[in-house]
């Protein structure tokens, strides 16, 4: 079972992440289930979204994960993100910055590139759910392109699937071990 914790800020889209990547997993005939945590979060505050990919599938927020995706990178020098991993978890952060523990992607870059920013902000939700595809084979290639069909509104899906593309193929060429 994979389990997944995206760590966001408000607005950025880490709920619709989770559930497109459920929904990906779905077309694949695999379990999923997306969780998202709500409080009283504003548009820039942390939050928290959870994916479950597997036969057994728990309905509770998740403590430690297998992967810690974080749609910006600037949450790593606000909070510990390694509280949220496992022994042993695979982080994925946007950033520029590079560094021994994390897979870096600049997500923020791709979206600006493609066109992909609502209210000021790059929309990177998509890009890094691409990313975590590619780093963990937990859905395929195919079966995210089909479900952002199914859940982005037409005017952005040509632009998020060019960007959704462009992530998968460079985090493939990047070597993780």
């Amino acid at each position: 079972m994979y389990e997944v914790i995206f760590l966001g800020r408000g607005g950025q889209g880490a709920v619709t992440a989770v559930q497109l990547l459920a929904h990906a997993a779905a077309l694949e005939g695999k379990k999923a289930q997306a969780l998202p945590e709500f409080g009283a979060e504003r548009r820039g505050a942390i939050v928290k979204a959870y994916l479950r990919i597997g036969e057994v599938l728990l309905h509770s927020s998740i403590k430690k994960a297998d992967y810690v995706i974080v749609l910006d990178g600037r949450i790593i020098d606000q909070i510990d993100v390694k509280q949220y991993g496992k022994e042993g978890a695979t982080y994925i952060v946007n950033t520029k910055n590079p560094a021994d523990w994390y897979i870096s992607i600049d997500a923020t870059s791709i979206a600006l590139k493609h066109g992909l920013v609502v209210a000021g902000w790059p929309v990177v939700n998509l890009i890094m759910a691409a990313a975590f595809a590619a780093v963990s084979g937990a859905v395929s290639l195919e079966s995210l392109l089909k479900a952002t069909a199914e859940y982005v509104p037409k005017r952005y899906l040509e632009a998020n699937i060019k960007a959704i593309v462009e992530t998968y193929d460079i985090v493939k060429k990047l070597k993780i071990s």
